[in-house]
């Protein structure tokens, strides 16, 4: 199992360390779930997604194209709503993080972690939202970026014949 998930969005995006990005997910869920529009149909569908792309599959997780520019704001909301409760924390202990359910009762790996420290969980939250806002600087010849990564963010060496497309 990799480490490493893509994040992607308007054929743009970034790596992400799995573990970072099933923290950051389970919060945008619980942010979407609070939320007055938890029951709209392309919420409802989008948390759907995000539940199955980001835990149980290798495809990490990618954003709806193009969607209106009022459900990108909600989403950029939301995702800003999942930093702000993880920034209430400096870590979460492993033994909450492996009780979240998502689809199918699968829950996030943590891999040797005792915990997760919440900053670069938050890092990688506003890598999506300047993702989505259309923010997010290129990253340098060669690389990608790579975001939530437990000693900061980095980037990762792409292979000569990548063609930087997501």
């Amino acid at each position: 199992m990799s480490e490493t998930k893509p994040v992607r969005y308007a054929g743009r995006g970034f790596w992400a360390y799995d573990v970072s990005l099933g923290v950051l997910t389970k919060h945008l869920l619980d942010a979407a779930e609070k939320s007055g529009e938890a029951h709209a149909p392309w919420l409802s569908e989008a948390m759907s997604q995000w539940r199955q792309w980001d835990v149980i599959s290798a495809v990490g997780l990618k954003f709806d194209e193009p969607g209106s520019a009022e459900q990108r704001k909600t989403v950029i909301a939301l995702m800003g709503q999942a930093c702000t409760a993880l920034g209430t924390r400096r870590s979460i202990p492993v033994d909450e993080i492996v009780s979240w359910p998502f689809a199918d009762d699968v829950r996030i790996f943590p891999r040797a972690a005792k915990e997760v420290l919440t900053a670069p969980v938050i890092e990688l939250g506003c890598a999506m939202i300047a993702l989505l806002s259309g923010q997010l600087p290129e990253a340098p010849k060669g690389k990608a970026w790579f975001f939530g990564v437990p000693d900061g963010d980095s980037t990762i060496e792409m292979d000569p014949s990548w063609d930087g497309r997501w």
